[in-house]
């Protein structure tokens, strides 16, 4: 059930509770979470599906003060886990976010750095010790993330060094490892890391 809202959020543009269709308005995010601990109750999602998220990101445990921090305020005269939000302000509004996204669109893409995007997502799929590749889902993923990293730094054009620093969140989830490096312990970040040092980078 929850693989099918997902998709039906991401392709439709609509969620159905209860036997109600009810549209999404733009702009949305979907965003699902996982437990690398615990899959009891849990089911992994297709490929296919995963292929659709843009980012996989990883957020560790908090450091030793932000986990103080953080039980006290959740802990301190609250019931349960009732948590109080009341003082958490709106930042930006919708129509702002669409501005942003149209200004990202426009952000200017070198030809040769649209070409390393893709040779950067093609290499997973001959990389020794990946056993699925990404798709063409992730060169598009590379390039439209590099062009959000280059307006959040304050350029119109987007740099080898923009796709280098979207290349692990916008592809770990769209790679699979062969069973001989899971055996090692190495991981999708380790074996992109390596791959991304040889894929040469356009120099001008």
């Amino acid at each position: 059930k929850t693989q099918s809202a997902l998709l039906e959020v991401m392709q439709e543009q609509q969620v159905t509770l209860e036997g109600q269709a009810m549209p999404v308005p733009r702009p949305f995010m979907t965003l699902a979470t996982q437990n690398p601990l615990e899959q009891e109750g849990t089911y992994p999602l297709p490929e296919a599906q995963l292929d659709r998220f843009l980012f996989k990101v990883q957020i560790d445990y908090p450091d030793e003060a932000e986990e103080q921090e953080m039980v006290a305020s959740i802990t301190g005269g609250h019931v349960g886990d009732l948590l109080d939000v009341s003082a958490v302000q709106t930042l930006v509004k919708p129509e702002a976010i669409q501005t942003l996204q149209r200004l990202t669109a426009r952000i200017r893409v070198d030809r040769q750095v649209n070409d390393y995007a893709v040779r950067i997502a093609r290499a997973t799929r001959d990389w020794q010790g990946i056993a699925i590749g990404a798709g063409p889902r992730g060169g598009i993923a590379l390039v439209r993330a590099a062009r959000a990293a280059a307006l959040l730094a304050g350029r119109d054009f987007v740099t080898p060094d923009d796709v280098k620093k979207v290349a692990r969140p916008a592809l770990r989830h769209r790679i699979a490892l062969s069973p001989e490096l899971e055996l090692e312990g190495q991981t999708p970040d380790q074996v992109l890391h390596a791959l991304i040092d040889r894929v040469d980078a356009p120099r001008t």
